[in-house]
């Protein structure tokens, strides 16, 4: 079974995606011999016996997933992303655009508030919200464990004044796009963080006013 019931297109190539979006809901014996010589069977294995594996579940024993179509949805969404971005990037857009912000001008900020970390997450719909390729195969009933001495926003909206706790990626996010990392599971790192955002706030010489009511919005002063 996948780890945690989880798929994330973003982990499989191209081909990969193709040839699992070709071959969901066959029994993976059929689609390994259909594998091509250059494809690994490990990867796109692993991801058909998972949805046997559920796929007998649901007709044995009740178990309800999200199933084969709505899967193949978010294979086909990914596809769709890619080819859009390397379209884009032939007329100048960054080549990954979801590992970056843009601000109101249209301007490309690399990890701006709110921007995939690490590896391509998320990708944009019409209307510019981020949706993030991975999906829970079966329902996630295990709320995420975030330390109860995070108080900052209460979530990765933006405060009134602009600052933002970005739990996913450990890290303080000014609207400005600078951004301090903390160990989250070290109370200690999150002040010293903190302390950090702080002295940008003062210390910022653009948009000078902004940066001080954020300071005294967040830290008091």
């Amino acid at each position: 079974m996948l780890p945690n019931h989880t798929f994330d297109p973003v982990l499989y190539s191209l081909e990969e995606n193709n040839f699992i979006l070709a071959h969901l809901g066959q029994p993976p014996v059929v689609a390994q011999a259909e594998l091509p010589a250059t494809m690994p069977w490990v990867g796109v294995g692993k991801v058909l016996e998972s949805v046997q594996e559920l796929e007998d579940m649901k007709a044995h024993r009740g178990q309800s997933w999200i199933g084969i179509d709505k899967l193949k949805d978010v294979i086909t969404a990914y596809l769709l992303a890619h080819q859009k971005w390397m379209s884009d990037r032939r007329r100048g857009a960054p080549r990954w655009p979801s590992m970056y912000s843009f601000d109101t001008k249209g301007r490309p900020h690399w990890q701006g508030i709110g921007s995939d970390v690490g590896q391509v997450r998320t990708y944009f719909s019409s209307d510019g919200t981020r949706i993030p390729f991975a999906i829970n195969l079966v329902a996630e009933e295990i709320p995420q464990w975030v330390p109860d001495w995070i108080r900052l926003g209460g979530s990765d909206k933006p405060t009134a004044a602009g600052l933002v706790l970005n739990k996913d990626a450990s890290r303080l996010e000014c609207f400005c796009g600078h951004t301090e990392k903390f160990n989250p599971d070290s109370r200690a790192s999150y002040r010293t963080a903190r302390a950090r955002i702080s002295r940008h706030l003062r210390k910022a010489i653009d948009e000078v006013e902004r940066h001080r009511e954020t300071h005294t919005h967040e830290f008091g002063s």
